[in-house]
């Protein structure tokens, strides 16, 4: 019954990507005319086009690999769309869209992790990263089109700086890089905190048995420090299978404490 629920859930979150993916297609191809008016936001959704369509059509290969389910359904697409009357409001509706789907996708990850499914951890942070990089290209030609709208209707230029005064506007060019320096100070400001934060133990698994409770920070391997996943897995990988491992743990404001674990399993050698 376990793996009957787990592949539902696989299935549930991937088909309802799959649908987002097939109206985004139709979306850019329809955002595309309303960007006529400003051939590079043409150009630039355009070529995002065969990138939507081949991360639906790997997805659907994957599904297809799960087999058929009784009783499925249509999905539906989980992002509502509008109809844009400028071409500023065009790319703003497609951003927040990339934006969506590489949400999506994060969430994806994170349920391929958990649920160890082997295609869904490889395609998942590429098709990630595809809609990252696509949502900074297109919050990176905004500023430009706002200031083209102005201009198309007369609001041309009226700041006093020493470059804007002799007619060569620098606004466009700090609005572009203070938009995309607000992402980058986002991403800079995560926590810095010692360890890493653990999650609720799976029941009867080692750490459940030890106490703990989910929230507490894992701080060291072995008396070995530890900062990030791949350190934390390295330091254990040290020790052969069924070996005992010493954790330091800490919850909250209490004092560490050491817990005694085994180490009882790892990826299949490939």
């Amino acid at each position: 019954m376990a793996v009957d629920l787990r592949r539902q859930a696989l299935r549930r979150a991937v088909t309802e990507v799959i649908a987002f993916e097939t109206e985004l297609e139709v979306r850019l191809e329809r955002e595309q005319q309303a960007a006529r008016g400003y051939p590079d936001a043409m150009v630039t959704v355009e070529r995002f086009v065969p990138m939507v369509q081949s991360q639906r059509d790997r997805l659907a290969a994957y599904i297809k690999s799960l087999g058929s389910e009784p009783g499925g359904g249509t999905p539906t697409a989980s992002f509502a769309f509008s109809s844009p009357s400028t071409v500023s409001s065009a790319l703003r509706q497609i951003s927040v869209a990339f934006n969506h789907g590489a949400i999506s996708y994060a969430m994806l990850y994170e349920m391929a992790l958990r649920l160890y499914e082997p295609p869904l951890r490889e395609i998942a942070p590429k098709h990630l990263k595809a809609y990252a990089d696509a949502a900074l290209t297109i919050n990176r030609l905004l500023p430009t089109v706002v200031a083209w709208e102005l201009a198309q209707v007369a609001l041309h230029c009226s700041c006093i700086c020493p470059m804007c005064g002799l007619g060569a506007c620098g606004c466009v060019a700090l609005g572009t890089q203070t938009l995309v320096a607000a992402w980058r100070e986002a991403a800079a400001a995560e926590t810095s905190l010692p360890g890493l934060v653990l999650q609720v133990p799976k029941p009867e698994s080692e750490l459940a048995r030890a106490g703990v409770r989910g929230g507490e920070r894992l701080l060291a391997v072995d008396g070995q420090e530890v900062r990030t996943l791949p350190e934390m897995q390295a330091a254990i990988r040290k020790h052969a299978l069924g070996e005992e491992v010493r954790l330091l743990v800490q919850r909250a404001a209490d004092s560490p404490r050491e817990l005694v674990v085994r180490h009882v399993s790892d990826y299949p050698k490939t």
